[in-house]
């Protein structure tokens, strides 16, 4: 192993850096080299180390903006320690190695979440000679020691203890880390320029994104496809918040329902309990209730029981006992995935009697809606990516009941819950809902019909065969698709509805409000598409 004699201290987040340092000097004799703010922190502390300026024979310039770019710290990370030629420029030049770069950076993604900060004081968060250091010693890591984050401290202090010196394999992991994280810093700092010079814009000319692993899955959407989950770098929110309490392993598919599901309940108020039910990405069953958490666990099962079975189940509350029985004793309910904010704990404890169950809590996620939804959603195609915001806009642009009969604040309720949870049903969708005493539940839901006719059918059809034949009666609908023609309208009325919202929008828009008041259904236009694909 090679010895360490001569390190350099530079930090901005200063946490673990005293006693790391302590190690190095007591423990290990490696002399310190250090800068304005983190020397003063070891001077205060009453650690040795010698200032950067009277190492270097140069003064710090320019409020510190120049004090580590200088060719006795840049030469004494870069030379070569085998290359002969390297070795004599160090000797004529009285260039001594520096044998470990310990410095992390400006904070400069968390000083451009601050709203109030001007583009001065984000340009002085931009780090130089932090990323000039860490970048040589990275790419000289055979032989210099780079140290970017303080998670690293105990690493190379146990493997000093153990071993004497750092291994190949860890100088490696530690220079690959380096180079990762300036690709993250870059890429913060592009991002704000672009988005600060182009604020019109929500797509600039350079999308540029950085991604760490979270996970390997066992394999991808098929058997024969490897996979894995990376978390965002640069969003705050994410699956990767969430906390597993229970069950296997979270697979690829579960990631993709797990990711709608969220976003389902993140659609509904937050003051009523919702819960949503659904497999392959789309619903199969919700529901809220004003009142009662399992009231509304259980009208939502109720719409298909069937496709309940494996799906994913989430709730918007803390989950109680009464539905950890319900899971649990109901006859033919096996849950793939369970999602809630937080669990009784006699609760969990009932849930962790199906041991394959996946339990996910994920805290005060819900209350974070406008942080979420700032991120753009990317989807990637042979050879590059669709870009688009979040479809996060309020579902109702503009509360329109364009037909002759009118409908009462309940009926009205009921109609934005079908079209909220047609948004999350995959085009073409239809959902119908009824409601009782205290919520509204769907009844049947039809998703990814190429008609918008046999998907109104659909839904209808799915209804009758789980038990909700007289719930179609006086019931509601909601549907994502247009009227183009009557035709659409006609099977929701003659399935039950009473009452009908979409979009509209249609060229024919007259001829379907004419033939809304023929039917005697009440006809709402919404003024917002919300089409899935």
């Amino acid at each position: 192993m090679k010895t360490i004699e001569r390190a350099i201290v530079s930090v901005f987040d200063k946490s673990g850096i005293l006693d790391f340092v302590k190690v190095l000097v007591e423990d290990f004799g490696i002399e310190i080299l250090s800068t304005g703010g983190t020397g003063r922190l070891l001077n205060e502390n009453g650690i040795d180390f010698i200032k950067i300026s009277e190492y270097t024979e140069s003064p710090e310039m320019f409020d510190g903006r120049v004090k580590t770019l200088h060719p006795k710290i840049e030469g004494g990370i870069l030379y070569r320690r085998t290359l002969e030629k390297d070795v004599k420029d160090a000797e004529k030049y009285n260039i001594p190695p520096i044998d470990m770069v310990v410095c992390n950076l400006y904070q400069f993604k968390e000083a451009i979440a601050k709203p109030d900060i001007t583009l001065n004081e984000a340009l002085e968060m931009i780090d130089i000679g932090g990323p000039t250091m860490i970048r040589a010693a990275a790419k000289n890591f055979s032989d210099v020691i780079v140290v970017p984050s303080s998670k690293y401290y105990d690493i190379i202090i146990n493997e000093l203890r153990e071993n004497g010196g750092i291994s190949d394999k860890t100088r490696a992991t530690l220079a690959q880390d380096v180079f990762t994280i300036m690709a993250d810093y870059n890429a913060t700092i592009a991002n704000y320029l672009q988005n600060y010079y182009d604020r019109d814009t929500l797509m600039g000319k350079h999308l540029i994104k950085i991604y760490e692993k979270v996970q390997d899955c066992r394999y991808g959407e098929n058997w024969d496809q490897g996979a894995a989950y990376y978390r965002d770098l640069s969003t705050k929110f994410g699956l990767h918040n969430f906390k597993q309490l229970g069950g296997k392993q979270i697979s690829f598919n579960n990631y993709l329902d797990i990711d709608a599901c969220v976003q389902m309940l993140l659609d509904f108020n937050k003051e009523n309990h919702v819960t949503a039910i659904l497999k392959h990405t789309s619903p199969n069953g919700m529901a809220f209730d004003k009142n009662d958490q399992l009231k509304s666990v259980q009208m939502a099962f109720s719409c298909d029981p069937l496709s309940a079975f494996g799906g994913i189940w989430g709730v918007n509350h803390k989950l109680n006992t009464s539905v950890a029985d319900f899971i649990i004793n109901k006859e033919k309910i096996f849950v793939e995935v369970l999602l809630a904010p937080s669990f009784e704990q006699e609760a969990l404890e009932i849930l962790k009697q199906k041991q394959n169950m996946r339990i996910l809590e994920f805290g005060d996620f819900l209350n974070n809606r406008d942080e979420i939804y700032k991120q753009l959603e990317i989807r990637t195609t042979l050879g590059g990516a669709l870009v688009q915001e979040y479809d996060h806009k309020p579902v109702i642009r503009e509360w329109k009941v364009v037909s002759k009969k009118q409908i009462n604040e309940t009926e009205k309720e009921a109609l934005i819950f079908a079209y909220k949870v047609s948004k999350w049903a995959k085009s073409n969708s239809a959902c119908f809902a009824q409601t009782y005493d205290n919520g509204a539940y769907t009844i049947g839901i039809g998703a990814g019909q190429q008609s918008r006719v046999h998907v109104v059918k659909l839904a209808a059809q799915k209804a009758i065969e789980f038990g909700h034949k007289e719930d179609l009666k006086n019931s509601v609908m909601g549907t994502d698709s247009f009227f183009p023609f009557s035709d659409g309208l006609e099977a929701a009325v003659e399935a039950g509805a009473k009452a009908v919202i979409n979009p509209g929008g249609s060229i024919r828009d007259d001829d379907i409000i004419k033939r809304a008041d023929e039917l005697g259904v009440t006809l709402v236009f919404c003024g917002k598409r919300v089409f899935r694909h």
